[in-house]
């Protein structure tokens, strides 16, 4: 008995039940047939996922092995020979060898930043089509695979056509126009900060992290001037991340907009600019900070006494023993008797002095500040360090004021 004729005998048997009963084996069948659909549809999925990391499993050692080969070459290759190499050692380029090609490239230029500098590095891109790949992704793919190549865009330093970039950064979808956005910075060949002029762009810590990444792979030897977005942004968000910025990459021409910053009416801005002022060590803003400590919420104060540490003039401890003694938040006093123990040599013989009187939390604060086991709060301790040795940055978001 066929298949159908099992299904026509199925049909007339139902007709001869009762309504009620006729709509439940119809229900049953309708069911049964979905959950087939479901799991063919679920292995089919499967069979081909499994076909494709069997692919990457068996091309990758010899995509990367062949990268590597013509990396090291002393010869300067031809494009053209590059993909008639490739094709005659290891085959045909198809949809699904890309992805290994691509995670090889990925990866060895992790490894390395250097390598997008080797001589063959772009005729190994050309000739085997990559950027054209890419593009293509960007064009004709879900959501999911466009963020993933905006990223393999950014790490391979390559640029793409404005026209294929920007239809994503205006899209609905938060998630793609905010990593269209960032990986803009890297791949675009006209205008790479263009969205710092936009007022939508609504960056959180992932964001901001990102976007630093970005600046910091393919900018920081000609970054923008960041003084015209910190007068001119009105969202909070990415202004705080150009005051990050500009105290990471230590931009002093963009100091006298920063110092405009500890009078706006925004706490959480100010305080970002005091931390920065304060990370760059610039010594003609103590005077002023040290003087609106009183009339400020707890956090400016808190950057007020970390940026009195990191410009370490030496001429403020008098200033930090008496807020000291006003403290009434633990956590504040905690951080000003750190200052002062780590200031200089009469702070730490303060503090030995007052250790021998205090009693209760205040005792055990002094106590802890004192313990070189117990992990430092100041987030400048190391960015004093870096602007000491005029060294350049390097990439680590407690140097942005981000904390893990």
């Amino acid at each position: 008995m066929s298949f159908f004729t099992a299904i026509e005998q199925y049909l007339e048997l139902i007709s001869s039940y009762p309504f009620v009963l006729q709509v439940a084996m119809y229900f049953i069948m309708f069911n049964s047939v979905i959950a087939i659909i479901f799991i063919a549809f679920i292995y089919l999925i499967r069979g081909n996922k499994d076909k494709e990391e069997r692919i990457e499993e068996q091309l990758y050692p010899k995509q990367r092995a062949f990268i590597l080969q013509n990396l090291a070459s002393h010869e300067l290759l031809i494009s053209e020979n590059v993909l008639t190499k490739y094709t005659e050692e290891i085959g045909k380029l198809n949809n699904k060898t890309y992805d290994p090609l691509i995670t090889a490239f990925e990866d060895i230029i992790k490894s390395g930043k250097d390598i997008v500098e080797n001589k063959n590095y772009r005729s190994i891109i050309t000739g085997l089509k990559i950027e054209e790949f890419l593009i293509k992704k960007l064009d004709f793919s879900n959501t999911r695979t466009r963020l993933r190549t905006f990223q393999s865009l950014s790490v391979l330093d390559l640029t793409v056509p404005d026209s294929s970039i920007l239809p994503h950064t205006y899209s609905k979808n938060s998630f793609l126009r905010k990593e269209s956005r960032s990986s803009y910075l890297a791949i675009s060949n006209h205008d790479p900060f263009k969205f710092f002029d936009q007022q939508d762009n609504n960056l959180n810590y992932w964001d901001q992290i990102n976007l630093l990444e970005q600046l910091e792979a393919h900018h920081k030897h000609n970054l923008p001037n960041f003084s015209k977005w910190i007068k001119y942004s009105k969202n909070n968000s990415q202004l705080i991340f150009i005051i990050k910025a500009v105290s990471y990459f230590n931009q002093r021409i963009s100091i006298p907009a920063l110092t405009n910053l500890l009078d706006t009416a925004d706490h959480e801005v100010r305080k970002e600019a005091i931390i920065a002022l304060g990370e760059m060590r610039v010594v003609e803003i103590e005077e002023k900070i040290k003087a609106m400590y009183h009339h400020q919420p707890v956090s400016c104060q808190n950057a007020i006494i970390e940026a009195v540490s990191a410009i370490s003039s030496g001429e403020s401890l008098a200033f930090l023993k008496g807020i000291y003694v006003g403290a009434n938040n633990l956590d504040t006093k905690k951080l000003i008797a750190e200052v002062i123990y780590k200031y200089n040599t009469e702070g730490q013989t303060h503090i030995d002095k007052l250790h021998l009187f205090e009693v209760g939390f205040n005792k055990l604060i002094l106590e802890h500040i004192k313990n070189p086991l117990i992990p430092s709060r100041l987030r400048t301790e190391r960015k004093n360090a870096r602007h000491a040795q005029n060294s350049e940055p390097q990439f680590n978001t407690t140097n942005l004021g981000f904390s893990i």
